[in-house]
């Protein structure tokens, strides 16, 4: 990578923008250069916003040069995922559905980052609706005849590829997380109720999260500080005092047990993926953590085996409750997400009801079984196998979902940290869990890895339009 301000972490523009060593104009203009240079083959935005983002950089740049204090953001260009509402600026979700859609209010998290002073460089490509895990036509920048992951998977490639340093997306069953792993970037799906929903499209209110992406895990605790808060339009939000997310990383990691789910999470994997992530949990063990393998989860036997089914069909149930009100324009959507859509018009709400009798369920035994075990933390891969290879004449395809999903199911925390890289280059992410209570820690256990590998410095090929 070259000594482009695009290439630098949050934390480390903000220390530049802060001594008046960078202006944010600069910032943003580096940005610019790099999205001309990668975005015809990348193709990570659906509408670029460039002028928002020179202005907010220049009204920073003029309030430090007169002394006058200035927000935590100040002049950072970020790039929104296409599913927040923005006031004046497209917004589709990725559906013909909603083309030429632009609202007249801003979704929560937007306005959290405008206030902190960031300035919107553009909306990013999601899966039509946030339904799925990949994100035409996005590629990815590690292998551009890769899925990038999705839904977030503008997000995601857009980072990689250094054309912004900081970005939103929002997690269902996975949706942060995977397009995180297939990227080589930093997220946390943070719990329910930590950052405000409101104006944000919904695909399943139950598992919804909205949340911060970004190439550094120190620069996810940084934006969690900007965006966890209660907000009254949200019900769900939580009502009281934020963890205190940590800006370094711990040094001694003695009596941290981390559970590793082996019949769950780690069988079934591709071997190449779960080296790397086990030699990442390795620099955990040597400041002191132990590894304590999990055979067979004691109570949670019948919900692991229905664990995606449970997803299923509160997700499908939920999604048509919700779409519902686009019949009308039903023969916009693709064929894929039609399908999934009408998938929700089958489920009775007995089997709802019993869907959410069960993911109670899973929630109270991975409790009992933190307890029974004294985990701090689970961890496994992010994703099971490579991101699939793009094939443009079928449907979207984008990795499984079947080791984020039991996560978003008991409503834990969890984050998706760079480990390394596999044997064919491809960046592989590991993913932590913890409790609700235990989200700060959880941060600054991710953190601690990122910080020892540092793999945030290492880039992609700068993707053309010759590659």
């Amino acid at each position: 990578m070259s000594d482009s301000a695009a290439d630098l972490s949050l934390i480390e523009v903000l220390r530049l923008l802060e001594r008046r060593k960078l202006s944010a104009r600069e910032l943003v203009e580096d940005c610019l250069r790099r999205i001309e240079l990668a975005e015809p083959t990348i193709r990570a935005f659906v509408t670029r916003t460039p002028d928002l983002a020179l202005e907010a950089a220049l009204r920073a740049d003029k309030a430090r040069a007169a002394g006058k204090p200035v927000g935590p953001l100040a002049g950072v260009p970020v790039a929104v995922k296409d599913v927040f509402l923005t006031e004046g600026v497209l917004t589709t979700a990725g559906s013909q559905v909603l083309a030429g859609y632009v609202p007249v209010e801003d979704a929560a998290v937007w306005e959290r980052l405008a206030a902190a002073g960031a300035g919107m460089l553009g909306k990013t490509t999601t899966h039509e609706f946030a339904y799925g895990t990949a994100s035409t036509p996005t590629a990815n920048p590690w292998d551009v005849r890769r899925t990038p992951g999705g839904s977030s998977g503008g997000s995601a490639a857009a980072l990689a590829a250094r054309m912004v340093p900081i970005a939103t997306g929002t997690d269902t069953g996975g949706s942060l997380r995977i397009p995180a792993a297939a990227c080589g970037v930093s997220t946390l799906r943070s719990a329910r109720g930590r950052i405000s929903r409101y104006g944000v499209i919904p695909l399943s209110p139950s598992f919804d999260v909205a949340g911060p992406m970004a190439r550094r895990m120190l620069d996810i605790s940084i934006l969690m500080r900007v965006l966890a808060a209660h907000d009254p339009r949200d019900p769900a939000t939580l009502d009281g005092p934020c963890p205190p997310y940590p800006l370094e990383p711990p040094r001694d990691l003695t009596g941290i047990r981390i559970g590793l789910p082996v019949e769950m999470s780690w069988q079934d994997v591709d071997a190449r993926i779960a080296v790397v992530c086990r030699e990442a949990l390795d620099l955990l063990v040597g400041r002191g953590a132990e590894l304590v393998e999990i055979e067979n989860p004691p109570n949670t036997k019948e919900v692991l085996e229905k664990s995606t089914g449970v997803f299923d069909t509160i997700n499908d149930s939920e999604a048509h409750q919700f779409h519902d009100a686009f019949v009308p324009r039903s023969h916009l959507y693709t064929p894929q997400v039609r399908e999934r859509v009408r998938k929700g018009e089958r489920i009775s709400p007995q089997r709802y009801r019993k869907a959410l009798r069960l993911r109670d369920q899973w929630t109270r035994d991975w409790r009992q079984l933190m307890e029974i075990h004294r985990l701090d933390a689970i961890a496994h891969p992010t994703i099971d196998a490579a991101p699939p290879l793009i094939d443009h004449t079928r449907p979207p395809k984008g990795p499984r979902i079947r080791l984020s999903v039991p996560w978003s199911i008991a409503d834990f925390p969890a984050l998706s940290v760079p480990a390394g890289f596999d044997a064919r280059a491809l960046p592989v992410g590991l993913s932590l869990a913890a409790l609700p209570e235990r989200e700060a820690d959880l941060l600054a256990w991710g953190i601690r890895i990122d910080e020892d590998l540092q793999l945030w410095r290492h880039g992609p090929p700068t993707a053309t339009a010759e590659n």
